[in-house]
């Protein structure tokens, strides 16, 4: 798929309402969450996210799905070991979901998507923070405005599945130009499923996976060093989700 025709397919999802109709957000856009929600909250934040393989405590659900970006400022950092202050940059920043947290514990936060309906709805959402800053990108690169060797934390959730494999080569080459010499830069994968797709239906989701030794080779190919690959397994299948970190040399 050319850059210009992904682009305008998200654009028109997002347009849609890909976001505030979607069950995975549905506590960001005014339900809150139940008590067995809350339960299960509990049970991530008990999980040892220093393992290399990390069972969820639950099966694969919509409520699974809140629970983890519910906790993700926590497990985050139990799991890599992270710059805790500086500029945070967050790829695929959709509504702003992250960016809200990164913007109460960074002192810069710069979220990224490549739809310019979403940014507008993540501005409105982050209008309370003095320390944030959108920018549109392109279909396969970060924004130029981006200073180069200025970003301590890039973070990148569930995005990787969703686009074709050269895009993600290069927004990653694009992400080590702009890491500083002890930056972090952290993403997700999907695994043991469509490990050989490199795209999907159009106006849909994808669901591109990546074995380890992928994951692994995008960051060789992006002139990344691998720093650590965690894996979360789920007891009701054997699809997985391959948390990545990587660094400058």
């Amino acid at each position: 798929m050319k850059k210009s025709e992904f682009k305008s397919m998200w654009e028109d999802m997002q347009e849609e309402g890909y976001f505030s109709k979607h069950p995975h957000y549905s506590d960001h856009f005014g339900d809150a969450p139940s008590p067995d929600e809350l339960e299960l909250d509990r049970l991530m934040l008990e999980l040892d996210f220093t393992k290399p393989e990390i069972t969820m405590p639950v099966p694969y659900s919509d409520s699974l799905e809140r629970s983890v970006k519910r906790t993700e400022s926590v497990w985050l950092y139990k799991m890599f070991d992270l710059p805790a202050t500086g500029i945070a940059l967050d790829v695929g920043c959709g509504f702003g979901r992250s960016v809200r947290w990164m913007a109460q514990q960074y002192n810069q936060v710069i979220g990224t998507d490549i739809s310019e309906n979403v940014i507008t709805i993540a501005k409105q959402n982050c209008q309370d923070f003095e320390n944030v800053t959108f920018y549109t990108n392109d279909s396969n690169s970060i924004p130029v405005g981006i200073e180069i060797s200025s970003i301590d934390v890039a973070y990148i959730f569930t995005v990787f599945q969703h686009i074709p494999r050269e895009f993600t080569v290069d927004i990653l080459s694009s992400i080590k130009n702009v890491l500083k010499a002890n930056g972090k830069v952290v993403f997700n994968l999907l695994s043991n499923i469509n490990e050989d797709l490199n795209t999907g239906t159009e106006n849909t989701e994808w669901a591109i996976g990546y074995s380890e030794e992928q994951a692994a080779e995008l960051l060789v190919q992006s002139g990344l060093c691998l720093d650590k690959i965690v894996s979360w397994s789920r007891p009701e299948t054997q699809v997985r989700w391959l948390w990545v970190s990587g660094y400058v040399d």
